[in-house]
């Protein structure tokens, strides 16, 4: 489940946010953060919810749910990011 949703929608979101951000996600720069990102915001999701779940109150879907919530939140905020430093760079 992770897998396939790390790189299919994880990637899918990656490339869109980029674009709605002006940074081109085929360009070379850009490929070769996408694993980054995806890597990060993958243990950063994995990270958060183990952090909120020290209960254990969800069921396995819901922790489910709740961790793509978390990696595609993870994955806008550091997309955004990129695609700032990317534009503050071009302007230097």
């Amino acid at each position: 489940m992770r897998l396939w949703s790390k790189w299919k929608k994880g990637g899918t979101l990656l490339a869109d946010v980029l674009k709605r951000n002006g940074v081109d996600p085929r360009a070379a720069a850009a490929r070769e953060v996408f694993r980054q990102i995806l890597d990060d915001a993958e243990a950063a999701a994995d990270a958060r919810l183990k952090d909120e779940q020290a209960d254990g109150s969800l069921s396995p879907d819901e922790r489910n749910t709740r961790w793509e919530a978390l990696f595609f939140e993870e994955i806008r905020a550091r997309a955004k990011d990129y695609a700032q430093s990317a534009r503050n760079q071009g302007k230097n």
